[in-house]
């Protein structure tokens, strides 16, 4: 989050330098002009000038390559993410398919699966950072606005998919899963867009905060899907007897969850 919010941080000190070396050298300039300039009168404040536009283009060269690390990372979790996924569901898929070779569901599993590969192709995160640095303002809004779509195309797609898995599941064989339907981030990039010109780029902090918060909830949500699949795909564990106590505990803890005794095998 510190990526949006140097920007402003850098105006506000090279505004800060800006006044503190005009109140430095007014002395110096009501001296200049009541005797005859010298080259050692006039050095100072040719030194401040200089060192207010050295602070302003490091400033600006820091901003640009800090922000150019924070598209990289946006753009690189999207990229890892899509891809993670694409390859688990194709692999459950395949063993559904296995399962119950014959089954439309099962088919309209996989054509998600094939079509999520189409759209969801990977963008170039180095290439985007690097029109960063060169673009800056530009290369921010299109970035921003296609993350947003792609979370909303994204959880779409995801719902869709959890619709189909739970009867496919249920046709290989195993017990009806209950999915947590996914949230969905339907975030309107125009309006964002229109608001982050407004407001002369303020909205944008916004905005990338809105990205990160979308993307991670998302990925919270997925992790617990998963979960839910794992369970689901499983064999169930017959609980077993403790030697000490003779209550019940699942047949792979090492410690009595009633008593705490040590198990053997």
């Amino acid at each position: 989050m510190i990526v949006p919010l140097l920007p402003p941080i850098a105006v506000i000190a090279v505004a800060a330098a800006f006044v503190g070396m005009i109140v430095s050298i007014i002395p110096r300039i009501s001296s200049i002009s009541q005797q005859t300039p010298t080259p050692s009168a006039i050095e100072p404040v040719v030194g401040g000038i200089l060192a207010i536009y050295g602070l302003c283009i490091l400033a600006f060269l820091f901003v640009v390559f800090f922000g150019a690390l924070g598209i990289y990372f946006m753009i690189d979790r999207r990229n890892r993410h899509f891809i993670r996924q694409q390859l688990l569901f194709s692999t459950i898929g395949r063993y559904l398919a296995s399962k119950v070779p014959r089954s439309e569901n099962i088919s309209q599993l996989n054509y998600l699966t094939e079509d999520s590969v189409y759209a969801e192709q990977p963008k170039s995160a180095g290439i985007w950072a690097l029109l960063y640095l060169f673009i800056t303002a530009i290369t921010a809004l299109v970035i921003s606005y296609s993350l947003t779509q792609d979370m909303r195309k994204h959880d779409e797609l995801q719902s869709r998919y959890q619709a189909l898995l739970a009867p496919s599941l249920v046709e290989a064989g195993f017990q009806e899963p209950n999915f947590k339907p996914y949230k969905s981030h339907n975030r309107d990039s125009a309006l964002f867009i229109i608001l982050t010109a407004i407001t002369g780029g303020l909205f944008w902090i916004y905005w990338y905060y809105i990205l990160l918060k979308d993307y991670n909830d998302h990925f919270a949500e997925q992790a617990k899907f998963e979960e839910q699949i794992l369970k689901t795909l499983l064999p169930a564990q017959s609980p077993r007897a403790c030697r000490t106590c003779g209550g019940n505990m699942p047949s792979t803890a090492k410690f009595c969850p009633n008593c705490g005794s040590k198990q053997t095998d």
